[in-house]
């Protein structure tokens, strides 16, 4: 039935294609026009991922066009954004076996001892499967090459999931611009690159690489909070000085008098 699902598909488009192509012709340079279409590609590429874990949970051992099929994505789609079966597999993996956040942290507790517990789960999961880790970084790395010059596929993000709900706890503390910092920070010591680089860079030992992290992602936190109460403190400071009173004018001198 043509313009059906299945007639697109067989044209090497879907709904994810679609949805890109309305993006952008919709409201051409309109703001949020690109922040659509990162967040479109994130779900298609969290389609693939859930097709994935479905089938792998029915004791499947999926190929690339099984798992397309399952998110209603083109084959073609689904090379943009894993470059093999192999990468998406250690995708779903991990997906699979990193726990939600309430696991790790619940509004209330301590931010501190919420980030630390959060690098070490994030970079455990990581770390407990090295050749699936290794496999996902070529497979980031591919991905973006193969988009070089044009639009890239959003990286997964998935240390966000923990670091964005547990720095926004500190709103109360630290300004946006603060915790932005702070967000960004912990990106390094937490994901792919920060167990490759603890790993394969310094030599530590899986039990050592995550309680690094984690004592990375708590010094970062309380640097952040110390910074912002330094800041706080001279404001206050600065506020309960007593004002220094201004010189009075000498009186003008009138022409002509002496």
């Amino acid at each position: 039935m043509p313009g059906s699902k299945s007639s697109a598909t067989a044209r090497g488009t879907d709904v994810a294609d679609v949805a890109d192509v309305a993006d952008v012709a919709g409201a051409p340079g309109a703001p949020g026009a690109a922040a659509g279409r990162a967040n479109q590609k994130r779900r298609t590429r969290q389609a693939l991922i859930d097709a994935a874990l479905a089938l792998r949970e029915r004791g499947r051992d999926p190929s690339f066009a099984e798992v397309a099929e399952h998110a209603l994505v083109s084959r073609a789609t689904a090379y943009r954004y894993f470059p093999s079966v192999e990468a998406l597999v250690s995708e779903s993996a991990a997906e699979r076996a990193l726990q939600p956040l309430e696991r790790v942290w619940r509004a209330g507790e301590d931010p501190e001892a919420a980030i630390g517990r959060a690098a070490r789960e994030l970079n455990r999961v990581l770390a407990g499967d090295e050749v699936g880790l290794h496999v996902m970084e070529r497979s980031f790395m591919a991905v973006w090459l193969d988009g070089a010059g044009g639009e890239h596929v959003p990286r997964p993000g998935r240390r966000l999931r923990y670091i964005r709900p547990i720095v926004d706890a500190l709103k109360e503390e630290l300004p946006p611009a603060a915790r932005r910092r702070l967000v960004q920070a912990l990106t390094m010591v937490m994901g792919t690159e920060a167990v490759l680089a603890l790993r394969d860079v310094a030599g530590a030992r899986v039990d050592e690489a995550l309680e690094t992290s984690a004592w990375a992602a708590q010094a970062l936190l309380r640097q952040a909070r110390a910074e912002a109460a330094q800041a706080k403190a001279r404001r206050g400071a600065a506020r309960a000085a007593p004002r220094r009173e201004r010189p009075a004018a000498a009186p003008a001198r009138r022409r002509g008098i002496t």
